[in-house]
């Protein structure tokens, strides 16, 4: 006959297997710095908005934990730089950095295009 323990340890592989137990465990933890924040005096004031670049660092980062499949960490990630629900428009991230998109380069975050923009700038000054 199975234990408590045996149910827990059965439980908890199921929940592993199915990528169930990350997503339990990041919106715990989202839920703590939720109460943690909001007992705090400050938390209680109206935070700025963010200047323009960190909402373009936000939302290039907030991209690629997507396009991985950081699904637990990009949600806990989306609550603490309180993006909500505001999303910029890849085009006009492409466009306030200077990224030529192509059909290839659509299909990746833009994370992964900054790169090979820098690298190609690299190389044309070695040239």
């Amino acid at each position: 006959m199975a234990t408590g323990k045996d149910l827990i340890n059965a439980v908890r592989e199921s929940l592993e297997r199915d990528g169930e137990l990350g997503k339990i465990k990041a919106e715990l933890e989202m839920k703590i710095i939720e109460l943690l924040d909001s007992s705090t005096p400050s938390s209680h004031k109206k935070k700025p908005d963010s200047p323009k670049d960190v909402v373009i660092i936000n939302e290039i980062i907030m991209e690629y934990l997507n396009w991985i499949g950081y699904k637990h960490t990009s949600t806990v990630f989306k609550s603490e730089c309180d993006c909500g629900n505001r999303r910029l428009e890849r085009s006009f991230i492409t466009q306030d950095l200077g990224i030529k998109d192509t059909d290839e380069s659509e299909k990746l975050p833009l994370l992964i295009s900054l790169i090979d923009t820098f690298k190609a700038r690299k190389l044309s000054l070695k040239n």
